[in-house]
């Protein structure tokens, strides 16, 4: 899937479905300001004040170097990090935290997305509102072992006394509730932004078929060792919706737009945003 792809798909639309698409791309930027807005709260709760525009901008950068550097997810996180220290002087230590923080606050929604997904396939909601209800009790009551298992995930060196402040998060009830209700809302916009997408081509896919797309792309991206998944989040998709059913066709013009928007797109923009805000420098030294 090649820039000429795009190209014939874009131009085959009609203004309806551009509209469409521009709702798509607005609901996917709604999502980078509702994760800056998260990490900001993060951060006013562990002592730093950090403008939420540059927060955003930081953000866009991380989603470029995200989509060029191999394994998802991490590159971008690095140069978060760094980005903080340098300009805004905030230990690395602190800034780590507040990511694996953020990290931890999207693990209640990806699990409502995952019941969600799995009633696709079976109609016992009630199962599943006692398993999503157990998860919870046990997500607060293994609080510090779930924590300590998303350091060593990001392979943090933190010492003893340096998880305190993450662990003491815990009784902040209210940086709890804000942090997971905006996870939750971005997790909401991800299905909204598909459902634009399949509405595009005229398809009508009902809400939990959507949550099993957003859960199969969540997973391809995480598990891709390829630049931005490259390839395999594409080849993944498109497999999972003909498995569901899906004319080859549509499964192929729908993970083409999902893919002009979460990765074309955002690497564009991500790459001008990094460019004029100061932070190629940061990420020249990283590399």
């Amino acid at each position: 899937m090649n820039i000429h792809d795009y190209t014939v798909l874009l131009r085959s639309l009609d203004r309806k479905a551009l509209k469409l698409v521009g709702t798509a791309i607005g609901v996917y930027y709604l999502s980078v300001f509702i994760y800056a807005l998260r990490w900001k709260l993060v951060l006013e709760e562990m002592g730093r004040n950090i403008p939420l525009s540059d927060l955003v901008r930081i953000n866009l950068s991380s989603i470029f170097v995200n989509n060029v550097t191999p394994m998802s997810r991490s590159g971008g996180e690095v140069l978060r990090i760094t980005w903080l220290s340098k300009k805004y002087k905030v230990p690395v230590i602190l800034s780590s935290i507040s990511i694996v923080y953020e990290r931890f606050s999207e693990i209640i929604p990806i699990l409502a997305l995952t019941l969600i997904s799995i009633s696709y396939f079976t109609a016992n909601i009630i199962l599943l509102i006692l398993s999503l209800s157990l998860i919870l009790v046990l997500l607060w009551f293994k609080w510090d072992k779930l924590i300590r298992l998303f350091i060593k995930l990001f392979r943090l060196n933190l010492k003893e006394n340096e998880l305190i402040p993450v662990l003491e998060l815990k009784k902040k009830t209210r940086l709890n509730l804000a942090a997971v209700g905006l996870s939750s809302l971005v997790w909401g916009l991800d299905m909204v932004r598909l459902k634009l997408i399949a509405l595009v081509f005229g398809w009508h896919p009902s809400l939990t078929l959507v949550a099993v797309i957003s859960l199969a792309n969540l997973v391809f991206g995480l598990l891709a060792f390829t630049p931005g998944g490259v390839g395999i989040v594409e080849g993944g998709l498109t497999g999972v919706l003909l498995y569901l059913g899906v004319p080859l066709p549509l499964s192929l013009s729908v993970t083409l737009l999902e893919r002009f928007i979460s990765y074309g797109l955002s690497t564009v923009v991500g790459f001008m945003v990094l460019a004029t805000s100061g932070g190629m420098e940061i990420w020249k030294a990283l590399r």
